[in-house]
């Protein structure tokens, strides 16, 4: 599960073990950190078998010290059972997953202004973040626990388990307007399992309808990418508002070639639209109307997929 090539696996392990030591006294905060991580392990599909396996590893962990370094039979022991009692106390986190959603811890690792009202909020988590484009992080900012915020991602996670939060508040939106004017890197936010459906279906040959509504181009920007890096060669139509691309964004450098980028409100106008698929992305009022547009001009309600960004439920 370690993100990375073996050197970027070895520092994350380096870091996790350091914290372990160093806490290892301290009992109710080891149980605690390990039941907040054990419905991500769930999440992320680890079997409790395999959480069985940490005490040995514990073990071998210590007979991998250069040579002349004796371990003793009671650094052993004690290691193993450290071990068992971490398997535990994840194992037991996991078991709360069915009633306890997932958290990832995620610290901030960039804060970048787009605009007034805008940022990009890079964090990095520690563990896998799944997540397809299309899809929104749920997000609680440092400030503001219990305040959760759907945020489009801007990318598909990679290796480095990096996650780019694109975050445009709307009206009274608290969570929203924390990201952008109060956070700062070094804050420490949690992710909850994404939300929503993909934007297109990646094993999909039909022609890709996409209509980016008020300012949501990030999620647009990640399913684009997406698809060049696949190869992915079906027809793309995007509509998007001019006005982004001079303030937030392009597309160019992303999108695969054929892609067809209409900066302008999607209207049916005289084109047949009646054999794609669509994906729209923006705010709750925006994307009704766009529906209701796509509708007219043909298209299934079937195969229209929509992501809307904002606050979330607690």
């Amino acid at each position: 599960m370690l993100p990375g090539e073996p050197a970027a696996q070895r520092e994350v392990l380096r870091e996790a073990v350091g914290w372990l030591v160093a806490h290892v006294d301290q009992p109710q905060v080891l149980a605690a950190r390990c039941a907040e991580l054990g419905p991500v392990v769930a999440q992320l599909g680890v079997a409790p078998q395999r959480l069985d396996n940490l005490a040995v590893l514990f073990v071998d962990m210590l007979r991998a010290n250069p040579p002349g370094v004796v371990v003793r039979r009671d650094q052993q022991e004690a290691w193993a059972t450290t071990g068992r009692l971490v398997s535990r106390w994840l194992a037991d986190g996991a078991a709360a997953a069915a009633h306890e959603p997932a958290s990832w811890s995620a610290p901030v690792i960039g804060h970048e202004r787009r605009r007034a009202d805008a940022a990009v909020v890079s964090v990095r988590t520690y563990l896998p973040y799944p997540c397809e484009p299309g899809q929104l992080a749920v997000v609680e900012p440092a400030r503001l626990p219990g305040r959760w915020r759907r945020c489009w991602v801007g990318n598909v996670p990679a290796t480095d388990n990096v996650v780019e939060l694109h975050i445009v508040p709307h009206r009274g939106d608290q969570a929203g307007a924390d990201l952008v004017e109060r956070t700062a890197v070094g804050d420490v936010l949690r992710l909850r399992p994404a939300e929503g459906v993909p934007a297109a279906d990646p094993g999909g040959t039909r022609p890709l309808l996409v209509l980016a509504v008020r300012d949501a181009v990030a999620p647009v920007r990640a399913l684009l990418g997406v698809m060049r890096a696949a190869g992915d060669r079906r027809a793309v139509t995007v509509f998007w508002p001019a006005a982004v691309e001079r303030d937030l964004y392009r597309l160019a450098d992303l999108a695969p070639e054929g892609t067809v980028v209409v900066r302008d409100r999607f209207t049916a106008g005289h084109e047949d639209w009646t054999a794609h698929d669509a994906f729209v992305a923006g705010d709750a009022a925006s994307n009704a109307g766009a529906v209701a547009r796509l509708l007219a001009a043909g298209v299934g309600a079937a195969r229209i997929r929509t992501a809307t960004d904002g606050p979330a439920g607690a």
